[in-house]
Order: C-alpha cells, then sequence, then structure tokens
C-alpha cells in the first residue's frame, strides 16, 4: 500500500531524485520547473533551396571547366576564330582556366552539399561565395549562386 509521502512527491527530470509535487525548483540540483521548455527550432526550406542552387552552380562549373578543358583549337577555326601563331599560349590559358574552374566548382558543389544537409554554415557559404566566379552559359550559374548565396545567408540559424 502507497505511503501518503509517495503520492504528494515526483521525480525531478534532471536528478531523479524525490521531490515534492508542489515544488517549483529542485532543492538536489536547483533545476527549475518553472522555465518553459526551449522551443525546438523551426524547419524551413529556405537554405535547401539555397542548398540546390548553389549545388546546380556548381556542376555547371565543373560542365564548363569540362569544356575548357576539351576544346581542341582546330574547333576554334571551324567557329571563325583565327589563332595562327598563338596556339600554345591559347592551348595553356585554356588548361589553366578549365582547371581553376573545376577546383572552384567542386568547392562550390561541396557547399551546395552542406547547405542541403544544414550542416557547417560556413562552408555553405564559401560554397556560394566561389559559385560567383563560375561562369556559365550567360552567367546562369553566378546568378543561381548568388540567390543561393543569399538563402543559406539568411538562413544561419537553421544550420547545426
Amino acid at each position: 500500500m502507497a505511503s501518503a509521502d509517495e503520492g504528494s512527491s515526483r521525480m525531478c527530470v534532471s536528478c531523479g531524485r524525490s521531490i515534492a509535487m508542489d515544488a517549483n525548483v529542485c532543492q538536489h540540483c536547483g533545476h527549475d520547473f518553472r522555465a518553459p521548455a526551449p522551443a525546438e527550432k523551426k524547419k524551413t526550406l529556405i537554405p535547401v533551396v539555397g542548398g540546390i542552387l548553389i549545388l546546380i552552380a556548381g556542376i555547371m562549373g565543373l560542365i564548363m571547366g569540362g569544356v575548357l578543358l576539351a576544346i581542341d583549337l582546330e574547333d576554334l577555326d571551324q567557329w571563325g576564330v583565327d589563332v595562327a601563331g598563338v596556339t600554345d599560349v591559347i592551348e595553356d590559358v585554356l588548361t589553366v582556366c578549365g582547371a581553376i574552374i573545376i577546383i572552384l566548382s567542386i568547392v562550390t558543389a561541396l557547399g551546395g552539399v552542406f547547405g542541403i544537409m544544414r550542416k557547417h554554415w560556413g562552408i555553405a557559404v564559401v560554397g556560394g561565395v566561389l559559385g560567383l566566379f563560375v561562369i556559365g552559359p550567360m552567367a546562369l550559374g553566378t546568378i543561381l549562386a548568388l540567390i543561393g548565396l543569399i538563402l543559406v545567408a539568411v538562413s544561419r540559424k537553421e544550420f547545426d
């Protein structure tokens, strides 16, 4: 049979000791029962959309870098660009630019993935910033990276 003391006591959620039912503060650990429970963070789709846009910009940059690395100077002649006498210089410039764009695009895509996962806000922002330098057709990669960067930047509180 339960005693009257057992019915008028409860267990502290913090330390697990028995306290009076009407106690506002645990006399053992000091846990305050009057304080409201912390509210859960409200999650929106803003960082996910921003991360997706940054990721798309990174993928577009990878494609552009690959195109620059794959351009054959004979193709330039077909497009009406005369490269006689400077073929070595143009090949070197295209190779360096393609490699730089690919490196920037890898970091941009990584930032987009972190934005989608809502992890490591700083890496997502760096990915968005580097995505600004990824030039796609009609600067679409840059525009997508800018919009994604803004969305990720304003949703910092949603990142872990």
